[in-house]
């Protein structure tokens, strides 16, 4: 039996959500001249993310107020184009809305242009870019509905004209009530062509029945890519694992992994992996398919991580055991009662798995920035879990605004909340997370690099 899986990368993170009521870039003078009207004009965005669960079940959309500038990208390198956007308000979505690695590919011009536009039903879908470098395929879109954000139930792919159904999964920021900018990712489970045409049909959005039909082209960006094939196996009681390859992109790094273990096992096995420095790359989310072989049950998997700091000497996997606490964790609050900073942050405990650093509030007008950096075993998950209660206890966690990584080398992240009164009492909260399950007999140090 062959099967599909998509795994949502923070279960810990939706589990809070259940419980919940850029630096421009310098450009030419003479394209400077052409924009810097407009600057003045543009209007400020927000950021936020909304994780979908099924694999052809894309998170609804809206619109990115674009500037109405015509400037011909045919003729201009992909470095100009990366620098183009990178202006506020003409920038990408990919920049806008995308995780940190999609931002890195976006400013090393390896992101294809799309901008077709589709109106049905009185809703727009904009398909603004697409990037492919042989561990993603991502493409970014933006909508507007003037009902409000709405899911899109049936998105449907084909590429030269021949469907396929790879896992995907959505992400996204939210501008305003009507308008959403998000990416679309899919995992490819075999090696697409160097060149190829995608076609993209929408065929509903919430209840409204309809066509939003795309066609472009996507071209394989490889020259910054190094993938190597390890074909290394342990085995540990009646578990046996092989990394069969892993792929380092300026977008991703991804794991392929092949494991065998008893068909009547309910343990699933996760992974982390760890550079040469010791960093430890984000872990997003996973796909694959298995079969039964007598008793056991084999399964070819693919774990996407975060992109790597340049490629490593050497990188550790160390196979760990995801299950779900069985019991409520524990909260821990500290009362927001002066101003952090670097050199005296605000510290929230997380148990043995380590702690949260607040080292800056911004409280604005419209909204509430606060800006934290984690320390301990599973850094790029203890910074999905912060939030704020006012002093009714009333928790506030903008459920649209993802958790923005600032730099995943230093773990510092930034995470938007509602505005609140200067008088207001609030309280940071976190959680304490267990300690996670590593089965070191099957961790595995792998050259790269050498």
């Amino acid at each position: 039996m062959k099967g599909e899986l998509v795994m949502n990368p923070v279960n810990l993170e939706a589990e809070l959500q259940k419980i919940m009521d850029g630096h421009p870039m310098e450009l030419p003078e003479a394209v400077r001249k052409r924009i810097d009207l407009t600057l003045s004009t543009l209007p400020d965005k927000g950021q936020g993310s909304k994780r979908l669960r099924h694999v052809l079940s894309v998170g609804s959309a809206a619109a990115v107020v674009m500037v109405g500038i015509v400037i011909s990208s045919a003729f201009l390198s992909p470095e100009m184009a990366a620098a183009l956007r990178q202006v506020p308000g003409i920038e990408s979505v990919f920049r806008m809305a995308g995780d940190f690695g999609l931002k890195i590919a976006d400013e090393k011009g390896l992101v294809t242009e799309v901008n077709q536009t589709v109106t049905d039903q009185g809703i727009t879908i904009k398909v603004s870019e697409v990037m492919y470098d042989d561990s993603r395929l991502t493409i970014g879109y933006v909508q507007e509905s003037p009902d409000g954000i709405q899911e899109l139930n049936n998105v449907a792919f084909e590429i030269n004209g021949k469907p396929f159904h790879y896992p995907s999964s959505g992400s996204g920021n939210r501008i305003d009530e009507h308008t959403y900018a998000g990416v679309i990712n899919v995992s490819p489970e075999d090696e697409l062509p160097g060149n190829f045409d995608l076609t993209m049909t929408v065929f509903r959005i919430g209840n409204t029945e309809g066509k939003w039909a795309f066609q472009f082209p996507v071209k394989k960006m490889t020259s910054h890519n190094k993938a190597i094939m390890p074909m290394i196996t342990k085995t540990h009681g009646d578990i046996t694992l092989t990394v069969k390859k892993i792929i380092f992109t300026p977008s991703s790094t991804e794991l392929d992994v092949r494991i065998k273990q008893p068909a009547k096992s309910e343990k699933f096995i996760n992974y982390d992996m760890i550079d040469d420095k010791g960093i430890v790359l984000e872990r997003f989310g996973g796909s694959g398919g298995g079969h039964t072989e007598g008793d056991y049950t084999v399964m070819d998997f693919k774990q996407r991580f975060g992109p790597a700091a340049g490629i490593p000497r050497y990188v550790t996997v160390r196979p760990v055991d995801d299950q779900q606490a069985s019991s409520p964790l524990k909260e821990n609050r500290v009362l927001l009662d002066r101003s952090p900073d670097e050199e005296h942050p605000i510290v929230l405990p997380q148990g043995g798995i380590g702690h949260l650093l607040v080292t800056k509030i911004e409280l604005l007008n419209n909204k509430t920035f606060v800006h934290y950096r984690a320390e301990g075993v599973q850094p790029h998950l203890q910074g999905t879990q912060l939030w704020i209660e006012d002093e009714a206890g009333k928790k506030h966690l903008l459920l649209d605004k993802h958790t923005e990584v600032i730099d995943p080398i230093q773990y510092r992240f930034v995470r938007e909340f509602p505005a609140f009164r200067p008088e207001q009492k609030l309280t940071l909260v976190t959680r304490e997370l267990p300690l996670p399950d590593y089965t070191k007999e099957l961790e595995m140090t792998i050259p790269v690099n050498p």
